[in-house]
């Protein structure tokens, strides 16, 4: 056991007495909350004669979480334990993505394990909120983020966290050195780059100040020592129309570079090209239109200089606080993408619990490739059951995600198959969520 997961442990155990301490004390116990959320998902997906993975899979999950209320108004404890296994995985899959393949596909591992396991504090006055923890638990940064809704179980991260408000202002930091991969079992692995070297921690920055006249500004910072570093801007400002009309306007800057000597300079198979530095950039512009309960937007965004591809660390996910982060990345050295997307619910016809959402996204060029393009078209219907089946959602996403391109073998020798790469991803996806509060 290292020594975060003995400090985390000690941590909790900590909790644990000061939990059963507080029996008496009203706050904690009654303003505890408890829940259990069922899932299962079935997804079938192919490549559309390109490269991609080809998925039939149908699982389960159960996740149980707890979330006390505060101890002497300072200290509370989150904790989450999530069990997944497969119904069926088809014969024809070669890939499968909500579990940990096995000896095949067809018999994945099943995954048991806390998801969460928190020990929060904060401090309240006239100065501001101060909140404070320690622990694993899914966090989301604009730069990062363990992203809790995509698989039937998220992902996690091992790490300490700030918080701070005052007004208009909100101050974050995150210290990361371990990571829960969504499709895993086991408590945290060490963070590392593609062959396999450790990489000590991950630390991420944001400050947000919201202005009175609906402006907001957004600033972050993150860096795996010794291997990538990621910055990025992002202005916003709504302007009200008129009662239930809205104009969100979006301008955001960011960067993505090597930061050391543990960088994949030697470049990954299949993945990335080798490389004597990595500097890439993009600019975003977007509007959204936000009438009754609907909304139309607009996005375009435009990379510089080389992929904005990069992972923090070779088991990441993937983040990009982008609208080019789709499917798999609109990301390739000077690629630009245009996005038009819609959605609304159904109140006018009376049928608020029923959604729709729907994107089309598409660029016509990428450095290095010859007759590069990139396609994604995408709709998600949802429908939240209310009163004797409250709790009880369904959804049924449809993906056309198709990418076309060779290297030109003068700028780019090599396909690449990673998050900005030539890849078509065709998918069905249908969600069956039950939550049970306690």
């Amino acid at each position: 056991m290292n020594n975060s997961q003995s400090f985390t442990l000690c941590a909790l155990s900590l909790a644990m007495i000061a939990s059963a301490q507080a029996q008496e004390r009203n706050s904690f116990v009654a303003d505890s909350r408890m829940s259990i959320r069922y899932s299962q998902y079935y997804w079938n997906e192919d490549h559309g004669n390109g490269v991609g993975p080809t998925r039939d899979e149908w699982v389960q999950a159960t996740l149980l979480s707890y979330k006390s209320g505060w101890y002497e108004d300072l200290v509370g404890l989150d904790y989450s334990y999530g069990l997944a296994d497969a119904l069926e995985v088809g014969n024809k899959a070669t890939s499968i993505s909500n579990l940990e393949a096995g000896d095949t596909v067809q018999s994945p591992h099943g995954i048991a394990k806390p998801v969460e396991a928190y020990l929060r504090g904060h401090l309240v006055g006239e100065a501001g909120e101060f909140n404070y923890g320690v622990g694993k638990k899914s966090r989301r940064y604009g730069l990062y983020f363990d992203d809790p809704i995509s698989r039937i179980l998220p992902p996690s991260t091992l790490g300490a966290d700030m918080e701070y408000r005052f007004g208009g202002l909100e101050a974050r930091y995150s210290y990361i050195n371990g990571f829960s991969a969504r499709n895993e079992s086991g408590w945290a692995d060490d963070l590392t780059n593609f062959s396999g070297e450790k990489i000590d921690a991950m630390q991420l920055y944001a400050l947000n100040y919201s202005f009175d006249d609906g402006t907001q500004i957004l600033v972050e910072y993150a860096e795996s020592e010794d291997y990538l570093k990621a910055s990025s801007i992002k202005i916003k400002h709504s302007f009200q129309l008129s009662a239930d009309q809205f104009l969100d306007l979006y301008a955001t800057h960011g960067m993505q570079q090597d930061a050391g000597k543990l960088f994949d300079y030697q470049g990954v198979p299949g993945l990335y090209e080798a490389e004597n530095s990595h500097d890439a950039r993009y600019i975003e512009l977007s509007a959204k239109y936000r009438f009754g309960h609907a909304y139309a937007g607009v996005d375009y965004n435009k990379v510089s200089g080389d992929d904005f591809d990069r992972l923090f660390f070779s088991a990441d996910h993937g983040t990009w606080n982008s609208s080019a982060k789709l499917f798999y990345y609109f990301g390739a050295e000077n690629e630009e993408m245009y996005r038009v997307s819609a959605g609304t619910d159904f109140d006018f016809i009376g049928v608020p619990q029923l959604r729709l959402d729907s994107h089309y996204a598409f660029s016509d060029h990428a450095a290095g490739y010859n007759g590069f393009s990139r396609r994604e078209f995408q709709t998600v219907l949802q429908y939240n059951f209310t009163g004797m089946l409250s709790g009880l959602g369904l959804a049924w996403l449809h993906n056309e995600f198709t990418t076309k391109g060779t290297p030109d073998q003068v700028n780019r020798f090599a396909a690449s198959y990673g998050p900005a790469g030539i890849i078509t991803h065709h998918a069905n996806r249908f969600y069956m969520n039950y939550i049970y509060n306690f």
